[in-house]
């Protein structure tokens, strides 16, 4: 028994040592009177649900264990009305929104609490984004190809990356999205992401709340966190088309980095 608390305990502090973000969902399911909210984690963390029927009053509370496929289930609800939520880790909130109670939901069908403006680089027409997504893997552009203005080498890994220890562990899952050769070469790309970024050619957000830099490529949905010292935390490219309006943080423009 002690050491399944322990093993328990282990988990719980690993995961609040990493950066967490949201890869799916919330996808939210009404049926039989009960609402059940699904959603994802790029790594395992606690679960938390509040939620209410005033977007300031989110009084109900839910937690749950530690793991990276999250879901709650709520009951005794109104039949009607608009109910509130945010979900969360233990420690942090990761989105939040709202729906009509006593209709069916589905995936996507949660609507983020006051959503950034869709910046115009990021729009493209729903058929285009379809071809996109049966496009054969083989034929899909690498959006992290070197260029002229780029630099062809990048600088020692240990210098790049934020913390080693999770290094191949976001090289297992995601080192595939950028077809990376190896954890050093996964690096290497996620640093060369930052400096297209530093070049004004992708979006940026800066969040004071954790000193995280979040850079977005719209054309390619790649995305990728940054510590205030210019290291990365994590780099992948997420499922959700509106991910990165649901992501925290001011929009920045290269001469506001706050790192050199």
């Amino acid at each position: 028994m002690r050491h399944l608390l322990f093993l328990w305990f282990w988990l719980g502090l690993a995961s609040s040592a990493l950066a967490v973000e949201i890869i799916s969902g919330p996808v939210i399911r009404q049926e039989a009177g009960k609402v059940t909210l699904h959603w994802r984690t790029d790594v395992p963390c606690g679960s938390r649900l509040r939620y209410g029927l005033q977007p300031d009053k989110l009084e109900q509370n839910l937690t749950g264990p530690v793991t990276a496929e999250h879901s709650a289930t709520l009951s005794d609800l109104p039949t009607a009305g608009t109910l509130f939520y945010e979900v969360g880790s233990a420690r942090k909130k990761l989105a939040s929104g709202q729906f009509s109670l006593g209709t069916t939901a589905g995936p996507g069908s949660a609507t983020p609490a006051a959503p950034a403006p869709q910046p115009v680089a990021a729009a493209k027409p729903m058929m285009e984004r379809i071809m996109e997504a049966l496009r054969p893997a083989a034929e899909k552009p690498n959006p992290e190809a070197r260029s002229a203005s780029t630099p062809a080498r990048a600088p020692p890994t240990r210098a790049t990356w934020g913390r080693m220890d999770t290094l191949q562990d976001h090289f297992d899952r995601h080192g595939p999205d950028f077809r990376s050769k190896d954890p050093d070469d996964y690096a290497a790309q996620a640093w060369h992401f930052l400096q297209r970024a530093r070049d004004g050619k992708l979006l940026m957000k800066w969040d004071d709340s954790d000193q995280s830099l979040r850079v977005y490529d719209p054309a390619t949905r790649a995305f990728a966190a940054y510590n205030a010292q210019g290291r990365t935390k994590t780099y992948f490219r997420p499922n959700s088309p509106t991910y990165w309006q649901r992501q925290p943080g001011r929009s920045i423009q290269p001469s506001q980095l706050p790192f050199p």
